[in-house]
């Protein structure tokens, strides 16, 4: 019996076929992309504002406990056997901090920027010479003492069109 190329089985995929499912995966990646990609940029704001009010809170309680701002961020870690020595009134003046009055830390010492319990900025990338500097995640007392902002980004806004400079 042989088979007649009418009656032949055909092997494999057209390149019609070959194309259509092509244009149809291209079409899918088209309608994905964006929304992944906005996924990811609502993930690292939510991320940030997290991370921005544990900052905050933490120099809330160290302020409430001293009476002063740290002096910087890294204060916020020390332990309670090895308090910083100096803080910063609301004037930004460097004063020293009364003994026994701070409680810490406001921070827990594990993790964060460079193990040092810092939190880090979800905008900063890893791969960066910087990163572990806080400053380079933080901006901290520029605007007056106890102030924290995100060091990165500084312009633009969320997705919900709040400036970032305002977070």
């Amino acid at each position: 019996m042989h088979n007649s190329p009418q009656t032949a089985r055909r092997r494999g995929f057209t390149l019609i076929e070959l194309l259509i499912v092509i244009v149809v995966i291209a079409i899918l990646a088209l309608i994905v992309i964006p929304r992944v990609m906005g996924a990811i940029r609502k993930s690292r704001e939510s991320t940030l504002r997290e991370n921005l009010h544990h900052l905050r809170t933490a120099i809330t309680h160290f302020s409430s406990d001293t009476g002063l701002y740290p002096s910087a961020l890294i204060d916020l870690t020390n332990a309670k056997t090895d308090p910083p020595t100096t803080g910063v009134n609301d004037d930004g003046d460097t004063e020293t901090i009364p003994t026994g009055t701070y409680q810490g830390p406001y921070l827990n010492a594990s993790g964060g920027i460079g193990t040092t319990g810092i939190p880090i900025n979800p905008f900063k990338a890893h791969s960066d010479a910087d990163f572990s500097d806080p400053t380079a995640h933080w901006s901290y007392g520029a605007e007056g003492p106890g102030i924290v902002h995100p060091a990165v980004p500084t312009e633009g806004s969320t997705m919900d069109g709040f400036p970032y400079s305002e977070l």
